[in-house]
């Protein structure tokens, strides 16, 4: 079974990491709206890191032990590959074409295991925790020609909703490190997170539509238009005009007004730290697409935003309303 991380141990790790850095949990955090579903799904895989014992593993070895029908021998074997990938990770630049996270043979290992567990016939506790760990896993690895395939039928609806959740937050993973790398994701992930995108559960609509926003495509501008007025659930309408905003399109810019407006009334703090991260990204948006906003809509963004630079509760979000303020003026 794979324990959650203590809350103090989420905490330190979000300062510890750099607030951009593919495909660091903290750069999942900065361009998450409401970072609980992939936030806390990426951590677990670190927490897996960081409680395996220091010392170097042979990673041929290790992927043949996956492939035993001993149920110790397999798990020992996942563990260490994830602890010798993290390792590999800290001690490689991102274009080393040595880095493990590349190495087809991994890929194809755990790919593998996961399709194996997908299929078979009884679906009980600890099969479901091997499949939550490896979908959450495979987001570590840069070979989407197979690790893409096994992700996409993990979102199958009749899949487990917490294996779903893994999967798709492996795609986020995956397609924002290519996204930064200006070579998106294609082929079958964008009609899939489509389809993801109309499930009746919100948390996973809200990661579709992150997700959409990083793989660009005529499918992917037209529901993430859709989700805009999502009736149902107001993060999602937010990630949405975040993921448009990533494809250049001003398109959210009502989710952005409604988003900067005054809060009525007192808030919860779980409330209130929601609002700082939407404040966030939000801000971010908007100072991205400064040169694209119309005179009437700059004029708008300006009034609403110049009292959260003076006067927001989170240093934070002041600096960030000040940073958007400046992009706004040189953008016009």
């Amino acid at each position: 079974m794979i324990e959650p991380l203590p809350k103090s141990s989420v905490s330190e790790l979000g300062n510890d990491l750099p607030p951009v850095q593919p495909p660091s949990a903290g750069f999942i955090l900065q361009l998450f709206v409401v970072p609980a579903l992939i936030v806390l799904a990426v951590v677990a895989v670190w927490a897996l890191f960081g409680r395996l014992a220091a010392g170097e593993q042979d990673w041929r070895a290790l992927v043949q032990d996956m492939s035993s029908a001993n149920p110790h021998v397999y798990k020992r074997a996942m563990f260490g590959l994830a602890q010798v990938l993290d390792t590999d990770r800290r001690l490689k630049k991102a274009n080393d074409p040595e880095r493990l996270a590349v190495n087809p043979q991994i890929a194809t290992a755990l790919s593998d295991l996961l399709q194996k567990q997908l299929r078979q016939a009884v679906q009980d506790e600890e099969s479901l925790s091997v499949q939550v760990y490896l979908s959450r896993a495979l987001g570590l690895l840069d070979v989407p020609e197979t690790t893409v395939p096994v992700l996409i039928e993990a979102l199958d609806p009749q899949r487990d909703i917490e294996v779903r959740k893994g999967a798709v937050t492996s795609i986020a993973m995956l397609a924002g490190r290519r996204f930064e790398q200006d070579r998106p994701l294609s082929g079958d992930i964008e009609p899939a997170l489509v389809t993801l995108s109309q499930d009746a559960d919100p948390t996973l609509r809200r990661a579709a539509a992150f997700a959409l926003g990083l793989v660009p495509g005529e499918q992917s501008q037209q529901r993430l238009a859709v989700l805009l007025e999502d009736p149902a659930d107001w993060m999602t309408s937010v990630n949405a005009a975040i993921g448009l905003s990533r494809q250049k399109s001003t398109a959210g810019f009502p989710v952005f007004v409604k988003s900067f407006q005054p809060v009525k009334g007192k808030e919860s703090p779980e409330a209130a730290q929601e609002r700082v991260l939407i404040l966030k990204n939000a801000l971010k948006a908007v100072a991205d697409l400064s040169s694209k906003w119309d005179a009437g809509q700059r004029t708008e963004l300006k009034q609403l935003i110049t009292p959260l630079a003076e006067d927001a509760s989170e240093a934070r979000v002041r600096v960030d309303a000040r940073a958007t303020l400046a992009a706004l003026n040189a953008g016009g």
